[in-house]
């Protein structure tokens, strides 16, 4: 298991990284594409499925593992290009499935998918891949969408933060979270990294990320979607929910996301008491709420409670209150009973939040058990794991996810203050909540979503000041609108901008069962108001590559300058089956590539790829090859390695070595760096986290040993701080964890870069003095 280290948030970058993109027709456009737009593009032939998959391939690469890096993907299904091509094949012979053929969509990493792992956000579950589809990905499946991936997650759903990749970010502002655990999901469809997303909502997790991104999100009435195969936190509250940049997409995925599930007791209760009978698979078909006259003769109630929290945001509401009412709508006036506020929206009465303390560890210990002899199967497990490992990790485990799983020791459903809670609280809870609806005669409850935007950065690893932030004293509404007994069901919809460029939206809350009349509702807003706009700096890739060496299966390398976790440069060079080499290869400061094919060498001066300057020949195909300045003239070359023994050639030509040395033993890993800053490279030899450093090209005894990292850890060599002296690096995953001195101890400071499968690469790219990062894409699929 592999613990992974700290991301530094950095502003969002403005520029795009050049990546290969295929040529389309002009008028298909990724950044807001609708499902309408793809279908088009599909019909009329100017977009293929593989197509539209490397085009958001491509833009995940581009802007949320380089670039500005907002880090909402987890993965991306190793499968996606191939199962594009199926698509493809199947529309050619039969047209489409559905409304969501080939349409890609991003599952919360929380829904099992039989081919990624679920990892519920925690390092522990990193590698656990569940052993068959959730009911809604088989839904999705069914219908034709294509999974593209999965999307980061917070925690045991809290929060915005994991102990695998670190904090997710907003794409309005890098400084800001992106509200509740379904995270990735809101930042991924608000950057236009793919189509729809599907989160899950315990209390707000997919309304508050979608309202912190700008999007649409809808929470259903608890058991109309099932939650088989996801993992539980409350199942009492439990309930996944569509996620998409418009309401008619919304409504869309929501169609298919519904239907009957037995393996789900609740779904089936919900379906047996659905108003008028509620049809199975595949769904209802929401489509037919959608009216740009839905608002009109509909009365609202206006929660007033939730107003005063931030006067942006206030303004914000009152223009979408005045929308409504140009709609047609009539506006009543609510405030809400100051016991109920007390009683069930603060710590003045019980936590309706602690239901999850009484029923986790036997459902969550459930879900476990479906995995195989690797993955822990208890909470016990998880608590000693995190303590032992994680906590002291470089992405240390947040409190709460702690405090969750202890709590759910002491706890059980047989305890008396559940009971109370379920039987008394929850019920009043309910019925307070429709006596709302039935004395002020409204058919909908509408507030603003949050009472503050996207809350400043704070996890365990990193607090991000930010002087702009507005914090409010108001109650959450997302708290109000979450609890309840059976659901109350809430879609929320873009509502504008404040001053710092975050978004907010308007919050629709019904009755139990009133999804379609929401969606109705939210769809006339939304066409009245048309206040969705995308974030700057994630723009439509361009449609022509870079230079690219002709290749059928070309290499692509994303360059970093700093070690600000961004990618500075992107090109292709080289073909996917090259091996890389990096060094300074005509003395000008600034490193560039070699690509090795046999024993031929191709040697590039400029670090963004382009023909090869220099053709060579040395050593023999199965030789193993390192590169360093042996001599001190400033310009790299190549030794090749047989066994301990070391043929150093320095010059870029073939021939017979100019120097044969033996150091270490056959077994070990080489390094090679300038480790005592006189100019010239020598070797260090690993044996597990233990380095031998060797400052002459001599034979004998290491000039110093020393232990840092991990025997797992990947090592990599560079001069990091530009003091002429190179130090080590160690990677886990796509986290690298830095140090400035040869001496063993905790790392200098620690980022994230690129994938845990890319090839790293060091080198001075931009001739500073300083070495920094490049990884190494190979093409998917």
């Amino acid at each position: 298991m592999a613990l992974l280290g700290v991301t530094t948030m950095a502003t969002l970058a403005t520029a795009a990284p050049t990546v290969a993109q295929p040529a389309l027709d002009d008028d298909f456009l990724v950044e807001e594409a609708t499902i309408e737009d793809i279908s088009r593009a599909f019909a009329d032939g100017s977009l293929t499925c593989v197509e539209l998959t490397e085009l958001y391939i491509a833009r995940i690469a581009a802007y949320d593992d380089a670039g500005p890096r907002i880090n909402s993907v987890a993965t991306v299904n190793p499968d996606a290009l191939e199962t594009a091509a199926a698509l493809d094949e199947e529309y050619a012979s039969t047209g489409p499935r559905s409304d969501l053929h080939c349409v890609p969509v991003l599952l919360k990493d929380n829904i099992d998918t039989h081919d990624m792992a679920t990892t519920n956000g925690s390092v522990i579950l990193e590698d656990a891949v569940p052993p068959d589809d959730a009911f809604i990905t088989a839904r999705l499946r069914e219908e034709g969408a294509l999974i593209l991936g999965k999307a980061e997650m917070g925690e045991f759903a809290g929060g915005s933060y994991n102990t695998i990749n670190g904090q997710v970010v907003n794409p309005y502002n890098a400084k800001r979270g992106t509200g509740g655990s379904s995270a990735g999901s809101g930042a991924a469809i608000a950057a236009n990294l793919a189509v729809l997303a599907v989160g899950t909502d315990t209390s707000t997790s997919v309304r508050g990320p979608a309202a912190y991104n700008g999007i649409v999100g809808l929470r259903p009435t608890t058991g109309l979607i099932s939650r088989d195969g996801i993992v539980p936190k409350n199942l009492t509250f439990d309930s996944a929910g569509p996620m998409a940049r418009t309401v008619t997409d919304t409504a869309i995925m929501m169609r298919a996301l519904t239907g009957v599930d037995e393996a789900d007791p609740l779904s089936v209760e919900v379906y047996e008491d659905y108003p008028g009978g509620a049809p199975g698979a595949p769904g209802i078909d929401y489509l037919d709420h959608l009216d740009e006259d839905a608002l009109d003769g509909v009365r609202l109630g206006v929660v007033r409670t939730f107003f005063g929290g931030d006067p942006e945001i206030d303004a914000m509401a009152e223009e979408a209150l005045e929308t409504l009412e140009e709609q047609g709508a009539t506006l009543v006036d609510i405030e809400l009973d100051p016991e109920f506020v007390d009683f069930y929206l603060t710590n003045g009465g019980p936590n309706i939040r602690t239901i999850a303390d009484y029923r986790f560890k036997e459902e969550f210990e459930t879900y476990l058990a479906t995995f195989g002899p690797d993955v822990p199967k208890t909470v016990e497990e998880f608590i000693e794991i995190y303590e032992a490992e994680v906590s002291q990790s470089a992405l240390p485990v947040e409190a709460s996810v702690l405090n969750l799983l202890k709590r759910s020791l002491t706890t059980s459903t047989d305890d008396p203050a559940f009971q109370d809670l379920v039987e008394r609280v929850l019920p009043a809870a309910t019925e307070y909540k429709l006596s709302l609806f039935e004395d002020n005669d409204v058919e909908a409850l509408v507030f603003p979503y949050e009472t503050s935007f996207a809350t400043p950065i704070n996890n365990p690893v990193e607090t991000v000041e930010d002087p702009t932030f507005v914090r409010s004293s108001v109650p959450k509404p997302s708290t109000f609108a979450g609890y309840s007994s059976v659901g109350f069901p809430g879609v929320v919809v873009p509502m504008g901008f404040g001053s710092q460029g975050l978004p907010m939206d308007l919050s629709f809350m019904g009755r139990p069962y009133s999804e379609g009349e929401l969606l109705g509702l939210a769809y006339d807003y939304e066409q009245a108001s048309q206040l969705r706009a995308a974030p700057a700096g994630f723009p439509d890739l361009p449609a022509t590559p870079g230079p690219v060496e002709p290749s059928p299966s070309p290499s692509g390398f994303f360059l970093s300058d700093d070690w600000s976790g961004t990618a500075h440069h992107a090109f292709h060079y080289g073909r996917a089956t090259d091996e890389v080499l990096i060094g300074d290869w005509d003395g000008d400061g600034t490193d560039s590539i070699v690509v090795r094919r046999e024993n031929r060498f191709h040697v590039s001066n400029a670090p963004r790829g382009g023909p090869a300057e220099h053709v060579f020949t040395y050593g023999r195909p199965g030789d193993v090859v390192v590169v360093g300045d042996w001599d001190g003239d400033g310009v790299d070359t190549l030794a090749i390695r047989r066994g301990s023994t070391y043929h150093v050639k320095n010059s870029l030509r073939g021939g017979d070595a100019d120097t044969v040395v033996s150091y270490g033993r056959a077994g070990d890993a080489i390094v090679v760096g300038d480790w005592d800053g006189n100019g010239t490279d020598t070797f260090a030899v690993r044996r597990g986290a233990t380095y031998h450093v060797k400052n002459a090209m001599v034979g004998g005894d290491a000039d110093r040993v020393f232990t840092y990292g991990r025997a797992a850890d990947v090592t990599l060599a560079g001069d990091w701080d530009g003091n002429g002296t190179d130090t080590f690096a160690v990677r886990r995953g796509k986290a690298y964890f830095v140090k400035n001195s040869l001496v063993g101890g905790a790392a200098d400071f620690s980022l994230m870069y690129g994938r845990a499968t890319d090839e790293v690469f060091v080198g001075d790219w931009n001739g500073d003095g300083r070495d920094t990062l490049g990884v190494r894409r190979l093409p998917v699929g």
